[in-house]
């Protein structure tokens, strides 16, 4: 339902005064860049800092990387109080957020209240295909809105989304202008040239040899069978991969040795979603050998460096493949993924086709990549970005203009 437009305009008047010679203070939404000594974190304490979701690590510490100006970090719950005393400008590091499953009415009253411009960056919305228009709660939607009502430039947006189909989607909720951009985690390698670094390690072996799985979740039983053969691939006794878990909670878990305290229910799926074929103490001994779950970017590109094929349903664990130039091949299972490749360059395959045995010389011809149209790309992609944050008061990092550049 539309919203009263006046109630949308930012307060003017609430915005701190800055010296014009000073470059904006930024605050981002997300609770912490870091998460610190993580190897004697409690789950709960980790579950939160990675907002449920281990991917969402990569496009936050993208953000992080990519904004020149002075940056503090606050949660999604932060009052408006507190934006109008630390920063000029905020920034929300973004998901698949425009969805049925997300109410945030709370941010928005507070978003609203601050009176600061607001810039979302990677914004998706999430639905079963492309043939599906989003729904949204009352919250959400109201979110969005006032979002888009803080942009002072009537020249520029200040939502850079995922694709054309989020676009899409916001144009007929009626907030037009949108960029479609793609993910900021394509911008995680700072060099040029990444496409050629990613073919000629691709190159090297006729047929991949360790394999990572971007681990899906449980529930997802049409992909089940994908899952299971992922999962024999990546056993190999000479080259073992690793089964890199991101969500949810459970699965998770299973990544830490925590199974006293798991839902008993929960894990039986996760068990019958991998290695059927074992025992319980099978299962947990197996956990135990190849599942993990990462807390910080760097380190979980280093392990997928060691890889030389990262392969799953998860986006974001396969580009991080990518970004530490190993090839990478996502399966996708609805808009939200389908879109992020195709804005990205990552080489995807939708779930529905893959009804042959999968082989590794099976996932060579799947994986369709042309370095020169994947640097090409990333370039523009570069270039739009660096424009978009410009636009918005925001300092790009040089790294950014030295990719875009490279066209």
């Amino acid at each position: 339902m539309p919203q009263d437009v006046a109630l949308l305009e930012p307060a003017a008047a609430t915005r701190p005064a800055k010296a014009s010679s000073a470059p904006a203070r930024v605050a981002v939404l997300w609770r912490s860049p870091s998460l610190g000594l993580y190897a004697n974190a409690s789950f709960d304490e980790l579950y939160t800092g990675i907002g449920h979701n281990n991917g969402n690590l990569a496009f936050v510490y993208a953000i992080a990387s990519q904004i020149a100006n002075p940056v503090k970090f606050f949660g999604w719950s932060v009052t408006a109080e507190t934006l109008q005393k630390n920063a000029d400008i905020v920034v929300i590091p973004c998901a698949n957020q425009l969805g049925h499953h997300t109410d945030y009415g709370s941010m928005a009253e507070n978003l609203h209240k601050s009176g600061l411009p607001v810039v979302a960056i990677g914004l998706g919305a999430q639905a079963n295909s492309y043939d599906h228009d989003i729904e949204l709660s009352e919250g959400t939607l109201r979110w969005a809105r006032v979002i888009a009502a803080s942009n002072p430039s009537s020249s520029s947006s200040n939502i850079y989304t995922r694709g054309a189909y989020t676009s899409g989607q916001l144009d007929k909720l009626g907030i037009t202008g949108s960029l479609a951009g793609g993910c900021p985690s394509h911008f995680i390698n700072q060099e040029p040239g990444l496409g050629q670094k990613i073919a000629a390690n691709w190159k090297q072996r006729e047929l991949p040899r360790a394999i990572a799985v971007a681990a899906g979740h449980q529930a997802w039983a049409k992909t089940r069978e994908i899952e299971h053969q992922l999962i024999s691939l990546m056993m190999d006794p000479v080259a073992p991969g690793q089964y890199i878990v991101q969500s949810m909670g459970e699965m998770i878990k299973i990544s830490r040795g925590i199974f006293d305290e798991s839902d008993a229910k929960a894990l039986a799926e996760i068990h019958k979603h991998t290695v059927p074929h074992y025992t319980a103490e099978e299962f947990r001994n197996w956990c135990r050998n190849y599942v993990r779950s990462y807390y910080d970017v760097p380190a979980w590109m280093d392990v997928l460096r060691q890889h030389d094929l990262t392969v799953g349903c998860r986006y974001h664990g396969v580009a991080l493949g990518l970004q530490a130039a190993r090839m990478g091949l996502t399966i996708t299972i609805d808009s939200r993924t389908r879109e992020l490749c195709e804005n990205t360059g990552v080489p995807y395959v939708d779930a529905g086709e893959l009804t042959m045995p999968l082989t590794r010389s099976r996932l060579n011809k799947l994986i369709a990549f042309d370095p020169d149209t994947y640097d090409r790309h990333r370039a523009e992609a570069a270039a739009r970005y660096v424009g978009f944050l410009e636009a918005n008061g925001l300092k790009p990092a040089q790294f950014l203009k030295r990719i875009a550049l490279s066209r």
